[in-house]
């Protein structure tokens, strides 16, 4: 145990909505107290972070042995690629790449691309892209198929979390 004089004092505000999750942590992780909850969570995403650091990927599985890879996007550092017309979005929970200058995500005109069997020519008329653009969008989607298609799952479990039916026509 430190001595009082090495002790820092931490202080910040939280919202009740906050307030209400670092309660759930505390349940969760069984800790007496929020401090504590905090300090195990911080001990946990360390060694989260350590092992992502080195490269490998975190996956759970279900009562079935399906396995499932956890998408870990404020841990995860977006691909080094320098991409002409694509960017992160920083504001947006997605770690795929949008199309530069629209809120457009390049699974969406590659899925639209594919869906309809169009042609780079037509998928960047249809689009208002240039077909260096969608050339582009080609590569980064087939180098990125895995996470598209987390994230699509991802997106499917929070609409239905929100009450959103959807039918097997339904595509995302």
């Amino acid at each position: 145990m430190s001595s009082s004089s090495t002790l820092k004092r931490q202080n910040f505000n939280v919202t009740p909505e906050e307030e209400d999750q670092l309660q759930r942590l505390r349940e969760t992780l069984g800790a007496a107290s929020v401090k504590d909850a905090v300090l195990r969570a911080t001990r946990i995403l360390l060694t989260l972070a350590q092992e992502i650091e080195e490269g490998k990927r975190i996956y759970t599985a279900d009562s079935t042995g399906i396995k499932t890879r956890l998408l870990l996007p404020d841990m995860e550092a977006p691909a080094k690629e320098q991409w002409k017309y694509l960017a992160p979005r920083p504001q947006s929970w997605k770690r795929q790449l949008f199309v530069k200058g629209k809120r457009l995500t390049a699974a969406n005109v590659w899925s639209d691309m594919l869906a309809n069997s169009w042609s780079i020519e037509e998928t960047a008329y249809n689009w208002d892209l240039t077909t260096d653009a969608v050339n582009e969008i080609i590569v980064y989607c087939e180098l990125e198929q895995e996470l598209i298609g987390m994230e699509a799952d991802a997106e499917k479990r929070i609409l239905l979390a929100h009450g959103v039916a959807l039918t097997p026509e339904s595509r995302l």
